[in-house]
C-alpha cells in the first residue's frame, strides 16, 4: 500500500485501504462467534495532550479463525496505578522524558497538494492525550504532542521522523502516504517505538511498528457472505470503479479477492481519475453488462454520491449496492441524494463514530467529546479514530511499562498486547502479531441515515475468516 512519488489522493480513498473486518473484546459480546453469551495543537508545535486503561472481563470466545473475544482487561480506571508513586518517577529516564512530561511525535500529511489530508490522525492523538492528562497524566508526568507536517513530502516525512527520534519518547498515531520513507529511521533505529496504521508494507512489516489495526492484503470474507446471503443472485455479475491511486488499488486487490473467493463475479471494473466527476458512461456500461450489485469499497465518498445520483437518473438501481469503510462520511448521502442512496448497504471494521453509536458504545461518545474540545470544528474520520486507537494503545503499555518510562520496556509492553480493540471503538484484532480483524458491522442507509442492519448495538459480527489476497 505504499504510494509512490507524487500520487494523488485523498482522504477517504486512503481508508477504504484500511477498513477490513470488525470484533468486540473488553466483556462485550459478539454476534455470530462461539462466544458463550457474554455480558452486554499547532501543525509542528507541542501541544500539551490528556489514562484511563480498558476493563471489565468477561467470557472468552473465539471467531471462527481462531482470535480470542471476550477477555480483555479494557475499561477506564483498571490496570496498574498511574499517580506518581512515593518514590517517584526517575525523572529523565529516557529520550523525551522528564520528571513532569513524555514527548511524542506524530507525522501526518497535513498540508500539500491535499491540504488536511490525514489531519484528523493528528487530531485523534492530541484529543486522547489531552483526555489523559485531564485525569492526571500517567506517573505524575503530563503527555505533549509535537505535530509534525510532512507536507505530502517523502523527504520532509523522513528528516522530520529522523529529527525526533532524539527528542520524542515514541512516536504516535501517525499517518502518511510516505510512512515508508520514515520507516528507513525507524528500521535503523529499532529502539524508537512506532505505534501507528502503517499504510506501506514497509511499515507494516517492521518490528518495532505497532498497529491498533494491522493492515494486510486482502479482506474478511463475513461481510461478502452476508451480502450475499440477502441477494444471492446479484453477486454473479458485479462492478466496480476503482480510484486510480496506489492505496486504493492496493486496497481493491485485497477486496476483489476477497469477494471472488466468496463467489462474487466481477463484470465490470475500471479505474477512475482523481478528477473525474461524470459516470454517465459506467452506468450506462453496467447496465448493458447486466451488473446486478455495485461494489464501491475503493472510491472516495464523493465519488460514491455521485455514481449512486448517476445511476438514479439512468434509472439503474442494483439489487445491492454495496460501499466500504470510506462511504461512511456525512457527505456521502447529500452528494448521492437521499432516494438514491436508499438501501445501500457499508461495512465497517469501527464502531460508528460520527455518532450513531455514541449512545451505546461510551469509548465513541469519549472520542467525539474530546474532539470537539480540542478540535472544535474538525469533524471525526477513519483518521482520526486511528489517532485516539493509537494513542490509547500507547497508553496501555505505558502505564503497565511502569513508573520509569523506557522505550525498552515500553515496546516489550507492546510486545505482549496481541488482542485489542479499544474499548469496542475498534474490531478486535492483534498489535503485536499484526493479525488484522476480521470482525465488522454492517449498516444501511435508510431515509437518509446511517443505521446499523443485523448488528446489535455495541456488537459486532464475527462469523467470517480472513481471506488474504491469491
Amino acid at each position: 500500500m505504499a504510494a509512490g512519488c507524487g500520487s494523488r489522493a485523498n482522504d477517504a480513498q486512503v481508508a477504504e485501504a484500511l477498513g477490513g473486518g470488525g470484533g468486540v473484546i473488553g466483556g462485550r459480546t459478539v454476534v455470530g462467534s462461539n462466544n458463550p453469551g457474554g455480558v452486554q495543537g499547532p501543525s509542528g508545535g507541542d501541544v500539551a495532550g490528556p489514562v484511563a486503561s480498558d476493563g471489565g472481563s468477561g467470557p472468552v470466545g473465539t471467531t471462527p479463525d481462531g482470535v480470542p473475544v471476550g477477555n480483555g482487561p479494557q475499561t477506564p480506571g483498571e490496570g496498574p496505578a498511574t499517580t506518581l508513586p512515593a518514590t517517584g518517577n526517575g525523572g529523565a529516564t529516557d529520550v523525551g522524558v522528564t520528571a513532569t512530561d513524555i514527548r511524542i511525535a506524530n507525522v501526518a500529511i497535513q498540508t500539500g497538494p491535499v491540504p488536511g489530508l490525514f489531519s484528523g490522525a493528528a487530531f485523534g492523538v492530541d484529543a486522547f492525550l489531552a483526555y489523559i492528562n485531564s485525569t492526571g497524566g500517567i506517573y505524575g508526568r503530563q503527555l505533549k504532542l509535537a505535530q509534525l507536517d510532512d507536507q505530502f513530502d517523502c523527504s520532509k516525512n523522513k528528516s522530520k521522523t529522523d529529527e525526533y527520534r532524539n527528542k520524542a519518547f515514541a512516536f504516535v498515531g501517525s499517518f502518511s502516504l510516505y510512512d515508508n520513507c520514515g520507516d528507513d529511521v525507524f528500521r535503523a533505529h529499532p529502539e524508537v517505538p512506532d505505534i501507528h496504521v502503517g499504510l506501506s508494507q514497509q511499515a507494516q512489516t517492521n518490528p518495532n511498528n505497532f498497529s491498533p489495526q494491522p493492515i494486510r492484503s486482502g479482506a474478511s470474507s463475513g461481510p461478502f457472505q452476508y451480502f450475499k446471503s440477502q441477494s444471492p443472485s446479484a453477486v454473479k455479475s458485479c462492478g466496480s470503479l476503482i480510484g486510480d491511486v496506489e492505496s486504493a488499488k492496493a486496497s481493491w486487490v485485497g477486496i476483489k479477492s476477497a469477494a471472488v473467493q466468496s463467489g462474487y463475479k466481477f463484470t465490470y471494473e475500471r479505474l477512475y481519475a482523481a478528477t473525474e466527476t461524470d459516470f454517465t458512461a459506467d452506468i450506462v456500461q453496467m447496465k448493458t453488462n447486466g451488473v446486478t450489485c455495485l461494489v464501491l469499497a475503493a472510491a472516495d465518498s464523493k465519488t460514491m454520491g455521485r455514481i449512486m445520483k448517476t445511476a438514479a437518473s439512468q434509472n439503474f438501481k442494483p439489487a445491492l449496492t454495496i460501499l466500504g469503510a470510506s462511504g461512511y462520511d456525512g457527505q456521502t448521502i447529500p452528494l448521492a441524494t437521499k432516494a438514491a442512496a436508499e438501501g445501500a448497504y457499508i461495512y465497517l471494521p469501527t464502531a460508528m463514530y460520527l455518532g450513531e453509536d455514541s449512545g451505546t458504545v461510551p469509548e465513541v461518545a469519549l472520542l467525539l467529546n474530546w474532539l470537539k474540545r480540542t478540535h472544535p470544528s474538525a469533524r471525526p474520520d477513519l483518521f482520526t479514530v486511528y489517532g485516539w486507537t493509537s494513542a490509547r494503545l500507547f497508553v496501555d503499555a505505558l502505564r503497565k511499562a511502569g513508573p520509569q518510562a523506557k522505550r525498552a520496556t515500553l515496546i516489550d509492553q507492546l510486545r505482549k498486547i496481541d488482542l485489542f480493540d479499544s474499548n469496542g471503538l475498534l474490531a478486535p484484532a492483534g498489535p503485536a502479531s499484526k493479525r488484522p480483524p476480521t470482525c465488522y458491522v454492517i449498516g444501511q442507509i435508510h431515509n437518509g441515515q446511517f443505521q446499523r442492519k443485523d448488528t446489535p448495538a455495541a456488537k459486532y459480527r464475527c462469523d467470517g475468516t480472513y481471506l488474504f489476497a491469491r
